[in-house]
C-alpha cells in the first residue's frame, strides 16, 4: 500500500487558526510596533505543525495522484469526504470511476482508499488516477493541544530571533511541541 501524491489548494487561514491578538496575549505583548514579527512567526509555527504532523489547519479541496489502481493511504488528514475518482482509460479518455467500487476508510489515521474490478489505464500517463477528496481542521475545531503547540513555537520564535541557541531552550521547546503533536501525526508505513 502506498501513499498518494497530493495536491492541496490552500488560502491562508491563520488568523482563523489563531489571532494576533490572542498571540500577543500569550507573548504579553501591549503594543503594535511587531505585529509583523508576530504574525510571520504564526505563519512559520502553522506551517511547522501542518509539517510534522501531516494535518491541515483548515478545511482544504485537494486531489491525490496514483500511477495504478492500488491500495493507498492519503498522505494527509484528518479526511473529511472523498469525493469522485477519474481516471484516464487506455484510449486517454478521461472517466469517472463508479463510486460503488470505490472503498474507503476516513475514520482511520491514514485514511485508506482502494478499488474493485478496475479498467486498464493510459499506458504513459504517470497519474492516470486522480481522486478528489476535503481534508483539514475547520479552524473552529482544532484541538487545543494543537493551538498550544503554535503558541509554544511563537513564542520561541518571538524570544529567539536569532539561528543561534545556547543553553537547552531548544530541547525544552522541543520537547514540549513533540509532546503535544505526536499523537496528532499521521504516520505513513510502506
Amino acid at each position: 500500500m502506498g501513499a498518494l501524491q497530493t495536491d492541496v489548494s490552500s488560502t491562508s487561514l491563520a488568523e482563523q487558526i489563531i489571532s494576533t491578538a490572542e498571540l500577543k496575549k500569550h507573548l504579553r505583548v501591549t503594543h503594535a510596533l511587531e505585529d509583523t514579527l508576530i504574525e510571520a512567526a504564526r505563519q512559520a509555527a502553522i506551517s511547522y505543525v501542518e509539517n510534522y504532523t501531516n494535518l491541515l489547519l483548515g478545511s482544504y479541496l485537494a486531489t491525490g495522484y496514483l500511477h495504478t489502481w492500488h491500495n493507498a493511504t492519503f498522505p494527509v488528514g484528518p479526511l473529511t469526504a472523498v469525493g469522485a475518482v477519474v481516471y484516464d482509460d487506455s484510449s486517454g479518455t478521461e472517466q469517472t470511476f463508479s463510486s460503488s467500487k470505490v472503498y474507503y476508510d476516513i475514520n482511520r489515521e491514514p485514511a485508506r482508499i482502494s478499488f474493485r474490478d478496475v479498467p486498464s489505464l493510459e499506458d504513459y500517463n504517470l497519474t492516470p488516477v486522480r481522486i478528489g477528496f476535503t481534508a483539514g481542521y475547520a479552524p473552529a475545531d482544532i484541538p487545543q493541544p494543537i493551538v498550544s503547540a503554535i503558541k509554544l513555537i511563537v513564542g520561541h520564535l518571538y524570544d529567539m530571533r536569532t539561528d543561534e541557541v545556547s543553553g537547552s531552550i531548544t530541547t525544552r521547546i522541543k520537547l514540549g511541541t513533540d509532546a503535544l503533536l505526536n499523537t496528532f501525526r499521521i504516520v505513513h508505513q510502506p
